[in-house]
């Protein structure tokens, strides 16, 4: 894929987030689940869990002084088997490695709504951030990978494996709309950002820029 094809399937790309994730971002940019786990208030111990075990329900950790929250990891549980891992590919914990390590946008509106809405559900309020596809690939530069389904989960034997090609730079990824942009290793530069707003799970939007 070109970045002019890029540009073409994905019109927007955006961030969904716990109440309070775009005040952090402003102040330290988009980090990774990596990122925060090593920087917590956690013992060794803790922090090797958190770094190689999926994630059942959400997990919140003490950053520099602040409360933030991981999201849970929860399409996980619903394999059998989750020892055995992805056929042909990394076992859970090199999975959830290479889950951690990267900042995830939905780019395309549908499925950014549904996966809100799950969390409206539970929690009242979302915060969605918008991003400049332009302004992020400009500003992620190799950093930025494209996938074609959602990593979030192991798939069942029966259907498509994942392994360590799942996150495709752009040259490499072909020319259709990829399920989820994501962004190795998190992104400090903050121009792409266009718009801020908290979702309500009543329908009320509140302006955050």
């Amino acid at each position: 894929m070109t970045p002019e094809q890029f540009l073409n399937r994905c019109k927007v790309i955006c961030h969904v987030g716990p109440v309070g994730v775009w005040e952090q971002i402003t102040k330290h940019g988009f980090r990774t689940a990596e990122q925060l786990i090593l920087e917590a208030d956690l013992n060794e111990e803790e922090r090797q869990v958190l770094l190689s075990t999926p994630r059942r329900e959400a997990v919140r950790l003490r950053v520099r002084g602040e409360d933030v929250v991981l999201r849970d990891q929860g399409p996980f549980f619903a394999r059998r088997d989750l020892k055995s891992g992805p056929d042909n590919g990394p076992d859970v914990s090199d999975w959830i490695h290479l889950l951690n390590q990267r900042v995830y946008f939905f780019t395309d509106e549908t499925s950014m709504q549904k996966q809100m809405d799950k969390y409206l559900e539970a929690d009242g309020a979302q915060d969605v951030i918008w991003l400049s596809p332009l302004k992020a690939l400009e500003a992620a530069g190799l950093n930025l990978e494209l996938t074609n389904y959602n990593t979030g989960a192991i798939a069942r034997r029966s259907g498509t494996q994942k392994t360590g090609d799942t996150f495709a730079p752009l040259w490499r990824f072909t020319d259709r709309k990829p399920a989820e942009a994501t962004v190795l290793g998190g992104l400090d530069d903050l121009s792409p950002v266009f718009r801020a707003e908290r979702h309500f799970r009543d329908g009320r939007r509140q302006p955050l820029t």
